[in-house]
C-alpha cells in the first residue's frame, strides 16, 4: 500500500512538472525567446496597444493611443492622411497657401504618395496593396505622428514604413479598415521639404519591398530605397558622385561596404552604381501623361525630371527576391508570409541575394568592363565570413 502511495505521488509530481514545462513553453513562445518563435517584424508591430485581431495574422487590431489621437484626415485617390491640429501630435507647421483649411505638408504629402505610387505601378512594380503578404490591406494610409511622443528612440528619424496590416476599431476617422501605413515626423523641422523632396518615396517604396520579398537586410532595404528616392528627383542636377563610386571588386570590398556597412544607408553608392551601368540598356521610365502637371501647393513641380536610371534592373533583382523568398520558405518548412524576425534578418541570406543582384546583371544589357567582371567575379559566401 504504502509502495503505491508513493507511486502515485511520484506521478503526480512528474505531471505537474510536465504541466509547468508546457506553461513555460508557450510563454516564452509568446514572447519570443525560443528559436522559431514569430517575433515582431517592425516597430508598427510592437507599438503599445497592437492585438491580433479576428482576421488572422494579416489584419491586427491596434489601440495605439497615438494613432487613435490623430482625429483630422485629408483624403486623395485613396490615399489617407491622418494628423492632429492640437496636443501632442500637432503638425509643427500650419501654413496653408490655398486657403482650403487642410495644411500643406498633408496635401502634398497625399499628394507625392499618389504621384510615386502610381510612377512605381507604371513601371511594373508590384502594388503592394496587390501583394498575396498584404491580400488584406485595402488603403495606404499616412499617419503624421510627433515621434518624441509615439517612440522616444525614433525621435531623430524623419519616417517610418510599417510591415504590420492594422485596423483601428477604436477610431471613426480611419473607418475600421485594414491598412497599410507609413509615419511621418510630423513634430520635426523641415520635414514640410523633406516630404515633397526624398522622404515619401523612400518609405513608400519600402511598402513595395515588403510586398514584394521577406528579407530584412539592412544593405538591401535601405540602400535600395535611398536609390528609388530618385523616382521624382532631378537626378543630374543633384549629387553625380553618388553614381560614381565604383563597385565592388574583391569579397573584402563587398563585406565591408555592403553586407557588413555600418550606416546601411551609405550602401546606396552600390545600388546607385549598379542603376548608372544599367541605365544604358533599359527603356525610359514610364510617366503616366497627368503627372506631369502636378504642383505641390507652393507651386513647385511634384516631377522634378523623367530621368530614373536602373528602374529596369531593380525590378529584375526585386521579383527575384520574391522568388527566392518562396524557395527559402520551402527550405526552412516556414509559412510563406508569416516568418520569424530571425529568419527575415538572418545574414546567411546575404550570399542569396547577392548571387541574384549577379545574375540579374550578367543577364541585362549592362555593357560588361573590367568593373563588372570583378563584381561577377566575387564569391558572395566569402564575403560574408567574419
Amino acid at each position: 500500500m504504502e509502495r503505491s502511495r508513493r507511486r502515485g505521488a511520484a506521478v503526480t509530481r512528474v505531471r505537474r512538472m510536465q504541466a509547468v514545462l508546457a506553461l513555460s513553453v508557450l510563454w516564452a513562445l509568446f514572447l519570443g525567446l525560443l528559436p522559431g518563435a514569430a517575433r515582431a517584424q517592425d516597430q508598427a508591430d510592437r507599438e503599445p496597444g497592437l492585438q491580433q485581431g479576428p482576421e488572422g495574422a494579416g489584419c491586427r487590431i491596434s489601440k495605439n493611443a497615438h494613432r487613435l489621437a490623430l482625429t483630422q484626415r485629408h483624403e486623395f485617390n485613396g490615399i489617407r492622411v491622418f494628423y492632429a491640429l492640437d496636443g501632442p501630435h500637432a503638425l509643427y507647421t500650419g501654413v496653408d497657401l490655398n486657403g482650403n483649411g487642410v495644411p500643406d505638408m498633408v496635401e502634398d504629402a497625399a499628394l507625392h504618395l499618389d504621384t510615386v505610387r502610381r510612377i512605381y505601378l507604371a513601371n511594373g512594380f508590384r502594388d503592394p496593396l496587390r501583394s498575396p503578404r498584404f491580400r488584406q490591406a485595402e488603403t495606404i494610409d499616412i499617419d503624421l505622428l510627433n515621434f518624441d511622443a509615439y517612440s522616444p528612440g525614433v525621435a531623430d528619424k524623419r519616417g517610418l514604413s510599417f510591415s504590420a496590416v492594422i485596423r483601428y476599431p477604436g477610431s471613426r476617422a480611419r473607418a475600421d479598415r485594414c491598412t497599410l501605413s507609413i509615419a511621418i515626423n510630423a513634430a520635426l523641422a523641415g520635414n514640410h521639404e523633406r516630404v515633397k523632396d526624398y522622404l515619401i518615396p523612400h518609405e513608400l517604396f519600402h511598402l513595395f519591398q515588403y510586398g514584394h520579398a521577406m528579407f530584412r537586410a539592412s544593405w538591401y532595404l535601405e540602400g535600395m530605397a535611398k536609390w528609388a528616392e530618385w523616382v521624382t528627383l532631378a537626378e543630374n542636377r543633384r549629387n553625380p558622385t553618388l553614381w560614381s563610386t565604383p563597385l565592388p571588386a574583391t569579397p573584402t570590398e563587398l563585406r565591408a561596404r555592403v553586407f557588413a556597412n555600418p550606416n546601411p544607408y551609405d550602401v546606396r553608392h552600390f545600388w546607385n552604381r549598379l542603376a548608372e551601368l544599367a541605365k544604358a540598356g533599359e527603356p525610359p521610365m514610364a510617366m503616366p501623361d497627368e503627372l506631369r502637371a502636378r504642383r505641390f501647393a507652393d507651386g513647385s513641380p511634384v516631377v522634378r525630371d523623367e530621368i530614373w536610371r536602373g528602374h529596369a534592373l531593380m525590378l529584375r533583382i526585386l521579383q527575384a527576391f520574391g522568388e527566392e523568398t518562396e524557395a527559402v520558405a520551402r527550405e526552412r518548412g516556414l509559412p510563406p508570409y508569416q516568418w520569424p524576425d530571425a529568419d527575415q534578418r538572418d545574414t546567411a541570406h546575404n550570399p542569396r541575394l547577392m548571387r541574384v543582384v549577379q545574375r540579374a546583371v550578367a543577364a541585362t544589357g549592362i555593357r560588361h568592363n573590367d568593373e563588372i567582371a570583378r563584381f561577377l567575379a566575387i564569391d558572395p559566401a566569402a564575403a560574408n565570413q567574419n
